[in-house]
C-alpha cells in the first residue's frame, strides 16, 4: 500500500447501499493529515451513508477504506479494534446518556477501553471538558445543557481516547448562528493546536466557509462525487452550474432541475 505521506485516510472505489439499492458508487478521495475535510451535498445525496461506511458502522458493497495504513473493510478482530481506536465520532444528536453526568459521559470510553485508575480517568475526562470549555459543567446532566454545550460535550467524549481523527455528523444542526460560530472556532482551534484531522458531514454553508480546508460534494443523481476542492474555488469557478448554485445559495432554476437529490 503506497500511501502518500500526507494522507491519513484513503477511500478507494467505494460502493455503498442497502440491499439491492445503490446509494454511492465510484467514490475515491483522500484526507490529508491535520486538515478539516467536509463532506457535503443536497438532501438525500448519501452523506450519512458515506460517513457510516467510513467509521465501520456499515460494510461497503465494494471498495476499501484505509485509515493510517489499515484497510478497515478487511480488518478483523484485534486489527479492526486498532483502527477503530484511531478515531472518535460525534453523532448529530450528540448521543449523550441522559442519566449520566457530563463528566461520566466523557469518561465512558476510558472506562470501556482502558484499565487506568479511576482518578486518572476522571482527570483525563475533565481535561477534555476543559478543552471544549465545559469543565464547569462536569457534574451537570445533559438535559441541563444548551444544544451547543451538548455538542461540545459530545466532541469531548469523542476525544477521550486521544484519537488522531474526529468524525463529526452535522455538528451545527439545530444551533443558532452565534453558537454555531463558536463551535466552528473550537474545531479550528483543535485542528490547529492538536493536529487533529476532522472529517465533517454538514450542509451549513457558513460553517463550510469558516472551517473547511477541502470539501467533496456528493450528487444524488450520479451517486458519486460531483466536485472536490476548496469551497471558495468551487463557488467561483466550478464548471458545474449546480455546484456554483449550491455554494452561492441560489434558488433552484430550470438549469438545475436535472439534478434531483433523492436517494
Amino acid at each position: 500500500m503506497n500511501n502518500l505521506p500526507e494522507s491519513i485516510i484513503q477511500v478507494r472505489d467505494l460502493k455503498a447501499g442497502y440491499g439491492e439499492k445503490v446509494i454511492l458508487q465510484d467514490i475515491n478521495f483522500q484526507v490529508r493529515r491535520g486538515e478539516v475535510f467536509v463532506i457535503l451535498g443536497g438532501s438525500g445525496s448519501g452523506k450519512s451513508t458515506l460517513l457510516k461506511n467510513l467509521i465501520g458502522l456499515y460494510a461497503p458493497v465494494a471498495g476499501e477504506v484505509w485509515i493510517e495504513g489499515i484497510n478497515l473493510v478487511a480488518a478483523k478482530d484485534d486489527e479492526r479494534l486498532l483502527v477503530l481506536r484511531k478515531f472518535g465520532v460525534m453523532y448529530q444528536s450528540g448521543a449523550l446518556f441522559g442519566s449520566m453526568t457530563v463528566l461520566d459521559n466523557v469518561r465512558l470510553p476510558l472506562d470501556e477501553f482502558t484499565g487506568l485508575p479511576d482518578e486518572v480517568k476522571e482527570l483525563a475526562a475533565l481535561a477534555k471538558l476543559k478543552l471544549v470549555g465545559l469543565d464547569a459543567a462536569a457534574q451537570k446532566l445533559p438535559s441541563e445543557l444548551s444544544g451547543g454545550m451538548q455538542k461540545r460535550a459530545a466532541i469531548a467524549r469523542a476525544m477521550a481516547l486521544d484519537p488522531r481523527i474526529l468524525f463529526l455528523d452535522e455538528p451545527s444542526a439545530g444551533l443558532d448562528p452565534v453558537t454555531s460560530a463558536g463551535l466552528d472556532l473550537l474545531i479550528k482551534e483543535l485542528a490547529h493546536h492538536f493536529g487533529i484531522t476532522f472529517v465533517i458531514v454538514t450542509h451549513e454553508l457558513a460553517s463550510i466557509y469558516a472551517i473547511a480546508d477541502r470539501v467533496i460534494m456528493l450528487d444524488g443523481r450520479t451517486r458519486s462525487i460531483i466536485a472536490e476542492g476548496r469551497p471558495a474555488e468551487l463557488r467561483e469557478s466550478s464548471r458545474d452550474p449546480w455546484v456554483r448554485q449550491f455554494f452561492n445559495r441560489e434558488p433552484e432554476s430550470a438549469e438545475s432541475e436535472h439534478h434531483p437529490q433523492a436517494e
